[in-house]
């Protein structure tokens, strides 16, 4: 009996991936296949030159898939070309993601991460104006800053350039962000009613749309409250993070206090 019950098991299984085969694989497949590293590269070096109005050169151009869970079939596929500024001093170097369309030979621009780190900034000097309406003793981390259709990788091709003229408000309105904000507040300052008042003054500058999906893939604040002595040394290292001055005691046995903010 349970030799025949994995029979049928493994025939349905072998049938599966013919019909996934059939439908799905020979494009997908043959789509990897053709994707060509150092066409993916020369229209990635393009996009961040004319993008950026910077001189970028590649550093590597490497394609990926991924699978389902029938072997053999991949489900999509990309090129990630790595890049760095061209003659900089900085080692750093940055992501662009490049597809092409099923059945198509035009190479495209998913995303990038080197616009990451001009938001990035951008969204927590407009954080922190927001927060100092409550005016109280804190200091803030923006963890991370993305599109939300980018996976948390970066932004996609098509978020334009934020300028001084440009508002929270208007930026969170025309495009999906996800980001991680987190406020970090010493017990000596903390009262019952942070949480609220942190909430109430967000929630004018974000979208009421959330739906529930609490995957972190969404515009998330949250609220740390450490033991004053705790609170010192935590700030310390992260001002003088630059000067590896960030190691620290286990954060739990100090916390005194945590919410979590889910504003869409």
């Amino acid at each position: 009996m349970i030799r025949k019950t994995l029979s049928l098991f493994l025939c349905a299984v072998m049938l599966l991936g013919v019909m996934c085969s059939c439908d799905r694989t020979p494009n997908k497949r043959d789509e990897y296949k053709s994707l060509d590293t150092d066409k993916a590269a020369e229209v990635a070096l393009e996009y961040m030159n004319n993008k950026y109005d910077k001189e970028f050169q590649v550093v590597s151009s490497e394609k990926d898939a991924s699978h389902s869970i029938v072997p053999g079939v991949i489900q999509d596929c990309w090129c990630d070309v790595e890049f760095k500024i061209n003659n900089s001093e900085s080692d750093e170097t940055y992501t662009v993601r490049v597809i092409n369309t099923e059945n198509e030979k035009e190479y495209t621009i998913k995303w990038d991460n080197y616009m990451t780190t001009l938001v990035k900034p951008w969204l927590k000097e407009q954080m922190d104006e927001i927060l100092s309406q409550l005016d109280i003793e804190c200091f803030t981390i923006l963890w991370s800053a993305n599109e939300r259709n980018t996976s948390g990788f970066g932004f996609s091709s098509q978020f334009k350039h934020i300028d001084e003229n440009d508002s929270l408000k208007e930026i969170a309105n025309i495009y999906n962000l996800s980001l991680t904000y987190c406020i970090v507040i010493p017990s000596s300052s903390y009262n019952a009613t942070i949480d609220y008042s942190i909430e109430k003054i967000y929630r004018e500058y974000f979208p009421q749309d959330f739906n529930g999906d609490y995957s972190g893939d969404c515009v998330n604040i949250e609220i740390y409250t450490y033991t004053d002595d705790f609170y010192d040394k935590y700030k310390k290292a992260v001002i003088e993070e630059n000067q590896g001055d960030n190691e620290l005691e286990n954060y739990n046995d100090f916390e005194v206090h945590y919410n979590k903010i889910y504003l869409n």
